[in-house]
């Protein structure tokens, strides 16, 4: 797997799902400024809120295949393991697929994300274990010092200029 920083802004994303693990998937991609919609016949409190706060939309169906052509990203995070299975088959091969139960039936895994001022730092294991690409992120954060984002966000600036 090649790690990559892909700019979600304005791509359509599609979660399918509305419990705990689609909540942390959708945190993971709601700051990238996609357009994001969550399909499931219910949801989470917190996935339901950002609906009403215009964020994200919130569709109370079960996901249908039709619903996967327009998206750039496809997150398959229901609790059925054959609908996540037939989402991740029922996507093109041009389409980016995160399948939570299978990681290895998607093209995308999720990594652990740590973000300070421009730096941003993914870890992952490859879907082997969750537990420990949290705890190496963990171990990473404090790596991260409020002087370091400081000298990014200079240097960065410092590009800028002609």
């Amino acid at each position: 797997m090649l790690p990559l920083h892909i700019n979600l802004s304005g791509k359509r994303i599609v979660i399918a799902g509305g419990g705990n693990v689609a909540l942390r998937r959708l945190k993971t991609v709601l700051p990238e400024g996609a357009d994001i919609t969550v399909i499931s016949p219910d949801a989470l409190p917190e996935i339901k809120q950002l609906a009403d706060e215009g964020r994200i939309r919130w569709v109370s169906r079960k996901i249908e295949m039709k619903d996967l052509a327009p998206a750039f990203f496809i997150i398959a995070a229901t609790n059925d393991r054959s609908v996540n299975r037939e989402i991740a088959e029922g996507a093109s091969e041009t389409q980016l697929v995160n399948c939570v139960s299978e990681a290895e039936r998607g093209s995308v895994y999720m990594p652990k994300i740590i973000r300070k001022g421009r730096i941003q730092v993914s870890v992952s294991t490859s879907g082997a274990s969750p537990a420990h690409t949290k705890r190496l992120a963990e171990d990473i954060k404090p790596l991260i010092t409020a002087d370091l984002a400081e000298e990014v966000d200079r240097l960065f600036e410092k590009r800028r200029r002609p």
